[in-house]
């Protein structure tokens, strides 16, 4: 090879180099922290014609300790208040397992959850990684937000025409009991769920809109090839929406990291949704 050849190829590889450089600061240190709002209009017509214009806004998967400090978490919190939600909705995944908060801590965050403003109501379920700070999640939320266990709950906005809130708590280390959704009745049903994939169980429970996370959105996404990071229960819902016979699921970019502090082309979210009949 001659010199001038050689000289070439080690520019190259250099340039090389400086760029992954880069993208891998970019991934650490600006996209995890690049919190953003996805919109979405959801016209139903089986929608009651009283929750018209309903607003809901969905976070997930905040993994406090790792990327999301306090600061962050008020920066959350603030973005959540811009939209004027009527209703806001957890999807689990609050503090992450390898974290154990202090006392004073614990304080803080249930503090900070308590400015979060909604006309209805706030909402919660069970994710995986809250299963290991079970005590201290349920400690943040209580007073702020309503922790659907397996549970439905009848949520009346203006006149005596429910529509059904139904939280299933995780899938992965198997707390969730689907027969809550045995129940029938004819009322407009929304499921929150962490995981995506619990969707596979229930397809044939007249489930009209679910909401998930867990996923991530991938984390880390290579361009043409997609996620490179799916735990289970996002192996086949994991992208941000799926119609599912009749159901349509939603499935959030979380906010926080998990295994990894990276983030790539998959940006930390809050996710408004337009309710329309």
């Amino acid at each position: 090879m001659k010199k001038k050849d050689k000289k070439r190829k080690g520019i190259f590889m250099i340039y090389i180099i400086l760029i992954l450089a880069l993208l891998f600061l970019y991934a650490k240190y600006i996209e995890p922290f690049s919190l953003t709002i996805h919109e979405y209009k959801i016209e139903d017509k089986l929608l009651p014609n009283n929750f018209n214009g309903l607003k809901i806004v969905h976070f997930s998967d905040v993994h406090y300790g790792r990327t999301v400090d306090m600061k962050y978490l008020n920066k959350i919190i603030n973005l959540i208040n811009k939209q004027k939600p009527d209703i806001v909705i957890f999807t689990g995944d609050f503090i992450d397992k390898d974290i154990k908060l202090k006392d004073n801590e614990i304080k803080d965050i249930k503090n900070a959850l308590s400015k979060i403003e909604s006309t209805i109501g706030n909402y919660a379920v069970i994710g995986n990684h809250d299963v290991y700070n079970l005590d201290d999640y349920k400690k943040i939320l209580d007073g702020n937000f309503n922790l659907l266990e397996n549970k439905e709950e009848l949520i009346y906005y203006e006149n005596d025409t429910p529509i059904s809130l139904v939280g299933l708590s995780d899938l992965t280390e198997k707390l969730i009991d689907y027969s809550v959704l045995d129940k029938e009745n004819n009322y407009y049903r929304i499921v929150l769920s962490h995981e995506g994939d619990s969707l596979l169980d229930i397809k044939d429970k007249n489930i009209n809109i679910m909401f998930s996370g867990h996923s991530h959105g991938g984390q880390v996404r290579i361009p043409f090839i997609g996620p490179i990071i799916l735990p289970d229960g996002s192996k086949t819902y994991y992208d941000k929406y799926y119609k599912v016979d009749e159901t349509k699921l939603y499935v959030s970019n979380g906010i926080g990291t998990s295994r990894i502090n990276l983030r790539f082309l998959s940006r930390p979210s809050i996710n408004l949704y337009r309710f329309y009949n």
